[in-house]
This record gives structure tokens, sequence and C-alpha cells, in this order.
């Protein structure tokens, strides 16, 4: 099992470093294999080695079941303008979003990542905010099925493909037909799971506490049996804030129509709700144990690298003697 933390090529996550040397002794003094990245700006300082890392994020782009069917009424109610439009998928048809994601395996093959994430969701601002969703898992997941299989032919043989869960319309890991679904129809040969435990947590409102996500998630695992063996990677993470969606659904919000103001409205929301933090029962070793992934990554948002290193530790508390 290789183990590694999450990590942007944005100023905000390199400036805290002073130099590759110093971004080397953090991943290396730290007992971990490499990074998860996930490349927004060019990382022009060199601050990442390319061998340091093990995986990487591709882009997330919400709402993708309209635009993939060329809803562009409902997409122009979303984004106001063409532009905007543009500016998200990277132009207006399907073949402009793949090159958008093939831009992602551009820098895979550059950084020679042995796996790459893909979110399996899409829904609107105002469903997110809300958590409340018109779209159907199945016809969420055809539209993924049909785009993964544009984007890797079942011949290549490139990184592993790892499809993430979200609580959100698509892939939930809630419902073992549908994941089995997701997994029969794309046709990719080197494809699996990367099951992120905190977006589990979500699907569960009522969990007060990381001993019961624990539970809960070992009963995800229990329903899904064989299915188990497709979970390659894990994000792990703790994040249990049902009691703000709750809320969220008991006063539904009435979004900005500016598009700007929108998209901040939801940025500031789903740090509220997907926080990303250190998942620290003392079951989650013998979870970890029971997954048995071959990839491990640490996947906090933080504010500074004080609290980074901090919240690595704490993870690290409950993993001790793990066997890898």
């Amino acid at each position: 099992m290789k183990v590694q933390f999450n990590i942007t090529t944005s100023q905000v996550d390199l400036e805290r470093y002073k130099d590759r040397d110093d971004f080397i002794k953090m991943v290396e003094g730290r007992n971990f294999d490499g990074v998860e990245i996930m490349c927004f700006e060019e990382d022009e300082k060199g601050i990442i080695p390319v061998d340091k890392v093990v995986g990487l994020h591709m882009t997330n782009i919400m709402h993708l079941y309209d635009f993939w069917r060329g809803d562009m009424k409902t997409l122009l109610e979303e984004f106001e303008t063409e532009e905007n439009i543009i500016r998200h998928y990277g132009g207006l048809t399907q073949e402009d979003l793949l090159n958008k994601y093939r831009n992602d395996l551009k820098n895979a093959e550059r950084y020679g990542a042995e796996y790459v994430v893909f979110h399996v969701a899409s829904c609107t601002d105002t469903e997110e905010m809300n958590n409340s969703f018109t779209e159907k898992d199945e016809d969420v997941l055809d539209a993924h099925i049909d785009l993964l299989n544009r984007l890797f032919p079942e011949d290549w043989d490139g990184p592993w493909l790892l499809m993430e869960n979200l609580w959100l319309p698509g892939f939930t890991f809630t419902d073992p037909e549908m994941t089995k679904y997701l997994l029969d129809g794309v046709k990719y040969k080197k494809k699996g799971i990367m099951l992120d435990t905190g977006h589990l947590m979500h699907t569960n409102l009522d969990l007060k506490d990381y001993d019961e996500a624990v539970d809960y998630i070992h009963s995800m695992l229990d329903i899904h049996k064989d299915l188990c063996k497709y979970i390659k990677g894990v994000h792990l993470q703790g994040s249990i804030t049902g009691d703000v969606v709750k809320e969220a659904m008991k006063n539904p919000v009435i979004m900005p129509k500016d598009y700007g103001e929108r998209s901040f409205k939801l940025f500031m929301y789903v740090f509220q709700v997907d926080k990303h933090q250190p998942f620290t029962s003392g079951g989650v070793k013998e979870l970890i144990e029971r997954i048995a992934p071959e990839y491990l990554t640490f996947e906090f948002i933080t504010n500074d690298r004080a609290e980074h290193e901090r919240f690595l530790d704490m993870q690290w508390d409950v993993l001790q003697g793990i066997k890898r």
C-alpha cells in the first residue's frame, strides 16, 4: 500500500514550501510515499518532483449531465452566458470537454502518475445547496460511462482509472446495483474505485461521530460484497456535517441570479459541508486493513502548512502499526 497526501499546483499550496528539498523533507519525513496531485497552475519553481507523484486527481466538472446531452437551455439558465459555459467546460461540444480531460491525462503522463481520480456525479448549484436533486443516478452514470469510454479506450494501457464516490446524483457507493452498473459500463480494463470516506459519510445525515461513521462505512462494504475488490484507493478524510445539510434542506436557499455570486455562495457552502478533516476514530485502522487498498491518500483542506502538518500527524496517529 502506497500512502500519500493531496496537493495542488496552485500557488496557495506551493508557497508553503521554500523549495524542492523542503517539500521532499515534508514527504519523506512524515513517512509518505509521495503525493496525489491536482494541476491548476504550472509548478514553475519545480517544487513537486516527478518521482514523488503517485496519483493525479482529474478536473472536477459538476453539472456534466446537461452539458453532455447538449441541453443548452438548462445550461444558460445555470451559467447565464456562453462565455461562462466555455470557461467551465472548455468549450461548447463534447469534444471540447474531452480535450479538457485529455489535458489532465497529459499531466498524468508527464508526472508518471500510477492512477487518476475521476468524480462521477452531476447536479446544479441550487440542487447542491438545498440537497434536493432532479437527476437520477442511472442517467448521470450513463453520461459518465459514455464520456469515460471515449476518454479511456478499452485496450489502452494507461494509468488506473479510479472513480470516486460523492453524495450527489451518480456514484455514491450506497447502491451495489448502481456501483456494478458503473463498473460494467466502463470498458477500460484498468478501472477501479477511489472510495472517499468523508463523501460516504455525507450520504447518512444522521451520523453523530466518527465511530458511527466507521460502522456505517463497514455496512456499505458489507452490502457491496465482492464489488469491494474494485476499491483500489481510499481518500481518507472525515466530515460529519449532517446538521448543516438538514438546516439547508429546512430553509432552502434562494440563489443569486448573478452566476459569479452564485458560484461563490456554493463554494463557501461546500466547504461547510465537505470539510476534509482527519478521520480519527479508533476503528479507522481496522477499516483500512479490511479494504486493503493499493493507494491511501490523506485528503485534507487546510489553511496553512502548520495546520496541514497537524492534520497529517493526527491521521497517522490512528493508523499506527498499519501494514503497508
